[in-house]
């Protein structure tokens, strides 16, 4: 979900260079082929399908769009099952290769996020302008903001001010 700083930009995957760039980073060999205008795309709609179920984790309403372009996009990304060197836990792994592969990839994170009980920790900042991606390491899980320095310190500046030109406009009279 990171892939993008909301606020100041830049979205990597506006290119596939920068999309590339982003799977060898993450781990995942770059594209043999150059991503096409789809391709980058479809992997935009994910990432913000994503966000928008981190929002719900942060209080925001549910959005079933975004489950309905989940459940399309993991159609098309088939999941198996593997098991690693005698490990007795299976892992979820792409039956693809090339980028539904890496959706696949992402997805099972997600899935097995959920199973572990880590994935309701993952949220989306609430200032509006920021989004970034966090995972809430507080004790009863009630983060909002990415950071309390930054984004927590612009939303109740927000409230500040709100709240004082409300009484500064009946102060006024009016």
């Amino acid at each position: 979900m990171n892939s993008v700083n909301v606020e100041f930009g830049p979205d990597e995957f506006a290119s596939a260079q920068g999309l590339n760039r982003w799977l060898a980073r993450n781990g995942f060999a770059p594209t043999a082929t150059a991503p096409d205008d789809l391709d980058l795309a479809r992997t935009i709609t994910l990432r913000e399908a994503l966000r928008s179920l981190l929002r719900e984790n942060n209080g925001a309403p549910a959005d079933e769009r975004a489950r309905r372009v989940l459940d399309r996009i993991a159609r098309e990304c088939p999941l198996v099952v593997g098991f690693d060197g005698g490990a007795p836990d299976t892992l979820l792994r792409p039956a693809r290769t090339e980028l539904p592969g890496v959706w696949a990839a992402v997805l099972a994170a997600t899935v097995e996020a959920r199973l572990d009980g880590t994935w309701q920790r993952l949220k989306s900042c609430r200032e509006h302008r920021c989004e970034w991606a966090f995972y809430d390491r507080s004790r009863n899980r009630g983060s909002r903001w990415c950071s309390m320095a930054v984004c927590g310190t612009r939303a109740k500046m927000a409230t500040y001010r709100g709240t004082r030109a409300t009484s500064n406009a009946g102060a006024s009279g009016g």
